[in-house]
């Protein structure tokens, strides 16, 4: 079977400025019981099993997600994760 893909990385396109998705995804996090520390260059989030960092470069958002509950599926947690740096 291999080996369970172990971290990925999102990009996302920003439609914001970062500094008003770095500040929407703290409030969203905060209200989820997550934990996201960093300014509108880099930082890094964790809680309910998924731990991360992200960067910002431009107008793109790269999320690397390192871990995550093994019985939730990448798409869940993708979808989950763009919705906070949305």
């Amino acid at each position: 079977m291999g080996n369970p893909i172990m971290s990925k990385v999102v990009q996302v396109k920003l439609n914001q400025s970062p500094e008003q998705i770095v500040a929407k995804a703290k409030e969203a996090a905060r209200d989820k019981g997550l934990l996201l520390v960093g300014d509108e260059e880099k930082g890094q989030f964790a809680g309910n099993g998924i731990e991360g960092h992200y960067q910002i470069s431009g107008d793109t958002l790269s999320i690397q997600i390192s871990k995550k509950p093994f019985i939730v599926p990448w798409n869940l947690i993708e979808a989950a994760v763009r919705n906070y740096f949305a």
